[in-house]
């Protein structure tokens, strides 16, 4: 998007859905002043914000859903501790390792994806023994489901 059509379409998502500034900054999960910044063209947004923005202006279902989702708390979360560096119980041996690990996966969350304990262990795995091969992992991811289903 550019600027000029970006800040024209914040506008009219904002007028479209007879929100204000604020609300449209909570669904962005931004603050009130960058929303500012973006309808007077000073600068763009990016990352989630670039793929909401244009599904809120191509689709009159997305803000009543975005409203029930936010309302509802249904916010997806990831079990972490920083003090004993775990993710969903599973223990990492440092820092680095355990933000890196953290951070890949929450970036992902946004792409919709939703870990399970056994990615975290698989994620974990390959600090210790090292970036398993593609037939290993595909053993290990068919030996979970046939433990799953027995």
């Amino acid at each position: 998007m550019e600027m000029k059509s970006t800040a024209a379409t914040l506008k009219q998502i904002r007028q479209h859905y007879r929100i204000s500034q604020a609300q449209l900054a909570k669904l962005l999960n931004t603050s009130v002043r960058t929303v500012q910044h973006w309808e007077q063209a000073d600068y763009q947004p990016s990352g989630a914000a670039v793929r909401l923005i244009q599904i809120l202006a191509a689709d009159d279902a997305v803000l009543p859903a975005l409203t029930q989702f936010k309302e509802d708390d249904q916010i997806m979360y990831l079990e972490h501790d920083d003090q004993k560096l775990t993710i969903m119980d599973v223990p990492f041996r440092n820092r680095k390792e355990y933000r890196a690990t953290l951070n890949a996966i929450i970036s992902n969350m946004y792409e919709g994806f939703e870990p399970t304990k056994f990615d975290i262990q698989m994620a974990q795995r390959s600090y210790v023994e090292g970036s398993p091969t593609v037939q290993e992992m595909l053993d290990q991811i068919l030996n979970e489901k046939s433990a799953t289903s027995k």
